[in-house]
Formats: C-alpha cells, structure tokens, sequence
C-alpha cells in the first residue's frame, strides 16, 4: 500500500488535502490532479504547506483563485438569491457543507465535471434515494452559475427493484386497534379509515370536518406547520361511518382548534409521542409492528378491494393516478383476479354459432 504525505491522500480522480487542529479536522479540500504522478503530488503538497503557514498566521484557510469563480463563492449566492421557506435554504445549505463543500469548495465551478461528481457519490455510504436529494441544491449550483451542460444533470442512477408495499389485513387492523384507548385510538382509526399521512391528520381543524368529508389543505412535518398538502393539491376525504361516532365524540370538538391536541391544548408538532402508544399496542397485540404510513397503504388496498376506481382512489390518497398506479399494482392484479371472469363474456348468445 502506497505511503502518502502528511494530510494529503486520493479522492476520487482527485487529491484531498487536509489540515487538522486540536486533534480535530479544520478544513479540507480536493484539488484536481493525479496522485500517482509526482508532479501532482508534490503541488499537493506545496498547496498544504500554504494552508499549514496561514493557519500558524491565523489566516483564514480559505482563499479563491483569482480571476476564476469557485464553486464556493458560487454557492454561497445561490443561497442568498433563494426566495423560499428557512427551513429549506437550511436543508440545502446543510447538504452542500456536508457533502458537496469538502470535495468542491475551492475548485473553479466551470471546471467540475459529471465524473467528478459520481466519483464523490461512489464513495458515500447515503442511499439511492438520499444521494439523489443531495443532488437537488448541487444541480441549481450550477444552473444559477449557468455552467451548460449541467454536469449534475448527467448523474444517473439505476433502476431499483420494486420494493413490497406493505399493509395490515382487517384482524391485523382490529387486533392493534382494540389496544389502544382515547385519542391514540382515532387517531390511528382515522389513518386507517382515510389513508391520510401522519402529518395531515396532525393539522387538521375541527373546521375541515363537514361531517362526512375532511378537507385536506395543509399538513404538519418535521416540526413546521405547511399550509399546503405534500402534492400542493387540496382534496376532500371521505370518512367511513365505522369511525366517525369516535370523531363525533371527540372531546377537543367542542373546543374547536385542532382535532388531535396535546396536553398543554397544542397540535401534535411530533408523531412520536402517538407513535409510542402504535408500538405498546402491536406489543400486546402480538402483531408484527410496521410504521404507521402502512395505514395508508391499508386504505389503499381496501379501496382497490371494494373495486373503487384507480382514478378515484388515488384521490382520496392526495396521489397523482401515474403514482397511484405504479405503488399500488400490485394490489391492483391481487383484487382483479378475485373478480367474476364472467364479466368479459359478451352479452349475446353467440355460442351456438360457434358449436353448429
């Protein structure tokens, strides 16, 4: 195995560069270049003896190649100019430090290319599914510095195997629900009753129920109340007449304000609090525990039991009919095939034709 300097090693088809202090690691970069070329190696190492000499000044470690935009300085624009929620300039600002900083920062933006990118995700641990979201705010970086082609955009990733939807069948259901009392109980009733996600039940309003439908218009996650749905599409939501008596009878109806509440008369800013109560019932119950969003998926088998159409039943769920489609097929063969065949015979009697 081949011995490298001091704080300096290969990364991706690139050089890192990394300078400690207190026993903890100050500031790190990868520069373009070849580690196993000796000419690369020791500009390398050059650049880390600088970056040792101004960190001994007090200097900061940071300093961008003049006449040529870093992605750094790029990023930190694309911050400023974002006009939405705190939350998500955040999110992003998180994801580029976190992920993209380390590997980028002091590279000219112009000079990043696809490669240099996948090499960076081939060397993570995130899933699919997580490298893909950190992709988003590295993508406007350099839409924002209008680099053509977007090297971000030429990232793909392969095709995944469908994962298995799961879902409760009804003794499941009853079994889990008759272990849970009060306001656990509705709550998960109605989940399983309507498909709603978690954090649209937690915002809804005792003004959303007309007594036979729930208006669906904003949602509570991750701590932040969104006066909008996940889909940005309002919807009205049947409920089924085994579990209204309990949402009639609540007791924070006839205070108004929010449906669920918690103790101090507040909105369920967290779910883990009723999620507490979903695990103790499984428990007692002895049913296999499985996150509380598979009440969605429950909802949704049961609509495609009852022959609801695809179209209707993923507007009850807030999903577009394409998605509805693609999550829940499967249910979609397993009902189909119970159905009476007779149906696809014709409705004259053409069989003697056919024998004579």
């Amino acid at each position: 195995m081949a011995r490298w300097p001091t704080g300096v090693r290969p990364r991706g088809r690139g050089i890192e560069i990394r300078i400690w202090q207190h026993g903890k690691l100050a500031y790190s970069e990868t520069i373009p270049g070849d580690p196993y070329k000796a000419a690369d190696l020791a500009g390398a190492v050059k650049r880390r003896e600088e970056l040792e000499a101004r960190k001994r000044l007090g200097l900061p470690l940071f300093e961008g190649d003049a006449g040529k935009r870093t992605f750094l300085d790029v990023a930190q624009r694309y911050l400023n100019s974002l006009d939405v929620d705190s939350r998500t300039i955040k999110e992003y600002t998180n994801q580029l430090n976190r992920h993209w900083m380390p590997p980028f920062g002091r590279w000219p933006v112009d000079e990043i290319r696809t490669e240099h990118i996948k090499d960076v995700l081939s060397e993570s641990t995130l899933a699919q599914k997580s490298k893909k979201n950190i992709l988003i705010p590295l993508s406007q970086v350099f839409v924002y510095a209008t680099v053509i082609p977007n090297p971000a955009a030429g990232v793909r990733f392969g095709r995944r195997k469908k994962a298995t939807v799961d879902r409760y069948l009804p003794g499941e259901r009853d079994k889990v629900l008759d272990r849970l009392q009060g306001q656990d109980r509705l709550y998960f009733s109605l989940l399983f009753a309507t498909g709603l996600r978690p954090g649209e039940a937690c915002a809804l309003l005792w003004s959303d129920w007309d007594g036979e439908q729930l208006h669906i218009s904003k949602q509570i996650t991750k701590g932040a109340f969104k006066a909008r749905t996940k889909t940005f599409v309002d919807r009205k939501v049947y409920v089924p007449q085994w579990v209204r008596p309990a949402l009639q009878g609540h007791s924070t109806r006839f205070g108004g304000g929010y449906i669920f509440q918690n103790t101090e008369g507040n909105p369920y800013r967290q779910t883990r609090y009723l999620n507490r109560a979903w695990a103790e019932a499984h428990k007692r119950a002895r049913v296999r525990l499985r996150t509380p969003y598979c009440c969605r998926h429950t909802r949704a088998a049961e609509l495609l039991s009852m022959g609801i159409n695809p179209a209707d039943a993923a507007s009850q769920l807030g999903h577009g009919v394409q998605v509805f489609l693609n999550t829940y097929s499967e249910f979609i063969v397993e009902y189909s095939d119970r159905q009476d065949l007779s149906r696809f015979e014709p409705t004259l009697d053409i069989t003697k034709e056919v024998v004579r």
